[in-house]
């Protein structure tokens, strides 16, 4: 009742706050999830010792850097390397979000250079839905906890691993292309065969150990990290959402959001 207190005496004096509701800290990495109360500037301009992930739950920020300016919303996640000089803006009441902050032995004991981790971060829908799961974890706050974030973590170390563990084909990259611009129709292997001028079998053999899934799993995943958007962006009922995101029907919808992010759609809405 207090916090409460403080929060809306400091909103109402137009004195933004910064809450950390909870926190965890291993060797490997700090994370922590946090809400803004209150539009503005944050701490002003400024830079972290370690890289860090940081994924907006709700709300929204400006932020700038010097290779520019950024519209940060919620369901995006952002990279920060080591030092780099940045600001945040917030621009809507309340913001929150989760930041994950990278010690230095997680990247070299593991061989993973920071490009690596940027560069699946970008392209493998899997990376928010692990962060999304380390939430989950923490709202748990148990025995188990820690270990279970630790375990995504790493997980989320090996997507980069998986993606950049071989020279790509030039198909690969068509393919890709082809599953991320038509991410929300039905995409037959026979296309992706006659677009990449690739045998089907030669797609067959060699899509999962560069794309870490089968065909179906990936175009799924696709599906659900752009639901992401239009959940916390858009007015659209979920039953909605579901048939944009070309799902069969909303239970299908329910059951793949939740084993992909470990929530159901219904609670990351209300995040």
């Amino acid at each position: 009742m207090k916090l409460w207190h403080e929060i809306y005496e400091r909103i109402r004096m137009n004195k933004p706050l910064l809450v950390e509701e909870i926190t965890s800290t291993t060797d490997s990495f700090d994370i922590r999830v946090s809400t803004r109360f209150g539009a503005g500037n944050g701490p002003g301009k400024h830079e972290h010792e370690h890289p860090s992930l940081v994924f907006i739950l709700s709300g929204g920020c400006a932020e700038k850097r010097q290779c520019g300016n950024y519209e940060r919303r919620a369901a995006d996640l952002t990279y920060l390397h080591a030092g780099e000089a940045h600001e945040t803006i917030f621009t809507s009441i309340p913001t929150r979000y989760l930041s994950l902050d990278i010690k230095p032995t997680a990247l070299s004991e593991n061989n993973i250079r920071e490009e690596r981790l940027i560069n699946a971060i970008h392209q493998s829908p899997d990376a928010k839905f692990l962060i999304l799961k380390m939430y989950r974890e923490m709202l748990h706050n148990d025995a188990h906890s820690t270990d279970s974030i630790h375990m995504l973590f790493y997980q989320l170390i090996c997507t980069s691993q998986t993606i950049h563990k071989k020279k790509i084909p030039a198909w690969i990259t068509i393919v890709q292309e082809i599953l991320h611009d038509r991410w929300n129709e039905t995409i037959t292997l026979l296309e992706l065969s006659q677009v990449s001028g690739v045998n089907p079998i030669t797609i067959s053999k060699h899509f999962s150990s560069f794309f870490g899934c089968t065909l179906g799993d990936y175009l799924r995943k696709q599906k659900v990290e752009r639901s992401l958007s239009l959940i916390k962006h858009t007015a659209t009922p979920l039953t909605q959402i579901a048939y944009l995101c070309n799902f069969s029907d909303q239970s299908h919808f329910i059951r793949n959001f939740r084993n992909y992010t470990s929530l159901t759609p219904k609670q990351y809405q209300k995040l």
